[in-house]
This record gives C-alpha cells, sequence and structure tokens, in this order.
C-alpha cells in the first residue's frame, strides 16, 4: 500500500478546524485533525509541504513517516509543524486500523473507558441563545462546554434544562490575573 494524496481541509463556521485526508493506492483513506486554532492556513500549508515527503511511502510506516515528517526541514519541526504532522499522524493510524479490520484503539493498547464524555461548542450572541443551543444539544445527548466569557450563562442554562447537569469548561484561554 502507498500513500497517493494527502489533503488539508479547513473547516468551520464558528471555529475554524483543519482536518487532513490521507489516501492510498487501495482505497483506504484516513482521517487526522490538527489542534491549533486560529492558525489553519498555516498549518494546511505545512501539511501541503509535508506531502512532498510522503506521497509514495507506506502508511503503515508510522513511527518511520513521523520521524521523517520531524526532520524533512533544516530547522525541527514548532508548534504549527507538530500539529500538522499530529493530524497526519491520526489519519495514518487511521489507515492502519482500517487495514487490519480493528479499531484504532486497539492498535493503542486497548479500550480504556466504557464511556466517553463528548460535548460540542455552545454558540450564540445572547444568553439566551448560548441557553437554547446548550439545551438542544444536552437533548441530542451531548455535554455541555463553555469559555470563560460564557460563565455568564451557566446558570441560566441550568433553569433552561430543569435539571441539575454537569457542565464541563474549557478555560486555558483568555485568562488574565485579577489585580
Amino acid at each position: 500500500m502507498k500513500i497517493t494524496k494527502i489533503t488539508p481541509y479547513i473547516i468551520g463556521d464558528v471555529r475554524n478546524f483543519l482536518f487532513v485526508e490521507v489516501e492510498t493506492d487501495e482505497g483506504i483513506t484516513g482521517i487526522g485533525e490538527a489542534g491549533i486554532t486560529w492558525k489553519e492556513k498555516s498549518e494546511a500549508g505545512y501539511v501541503e509541504q509535508l506531502a512532498y515527503s510522503l506521497v509514495g511511502e507506506d502508511p503503515m510506516r508510522i513511527e518511520h513517516l513521523w520521524q521523517l515528517m520531524l526532520r524533512v526541514g533544516f530547522f525541527p519541526a514548532n508548534r504549527i509543524g507538530a500539529a500538522a504532522i499530529s493530524a497526519i499522524d491520526i489519519a495514518l493510524w487511521d489507515i492502519k486500523g482500517k487495514a487490519l479490520g480493528v479499531p484504532v484503539y486497539e492498535l493503542l493498547g486497548g479500550r480504556v473507558r466504557d464511556k466517553v464524555v463528548a460535548y460540542p461548542h455552545v454558540v450564540g450572541d445572547t444568553p439566551e441563545e448560548l441557553a437554547a443551543d446548550a439545551k438542544q444539544k444536552f437533548e441530542e445527548g451531548c455535554g455541555l462546554q463553555g469559555s470563560i466569557y460564557r460563565m455568564m450563562v451557566i446558570f441560566l442554562i441550568r433553569e433552561k434544562l430543569l435539571e441539575m447537569v454537569t457542565i464541563p469548561l474549557q478555560l486555558y484561554v483568555k485568562l488574565s490575573v485579577m489585580t
């Protein structure tokens, strides 16, 4: 099996995401995601440059390809490069799992949990819109996520849901020390 094409896709509405599709000559494709926000065009460019070194290679040699991607340039990969490499790496594991007929988690040591909490972003321009979106997503079976500026609507969200729910918050950006 050989890699035939690597394509980055910038997808988003409220927030952009970078997905990478790796295609093979056997028709097996893999999908991966890069993880740095607001730098998707840079990541996509890095993916496109890495593709020159990867097309024609065996996608099952994941560690070899990872080392190749890391060292292909004069300077080692930085944050943007690492995110691009990560997206391709995930896609390669996806291909390997499909080729072997097993879920990727089996290749990585087996299932760890019986249940994983997944959550979408809650979007809206007003507390009412945020609450309505949160209620809809909760009813669809999702957990809830918010960021620092959305914390003010948590009580409104709980009121709209009419029950106590667990609301995980991502609090790793937009923080400042209060003086």
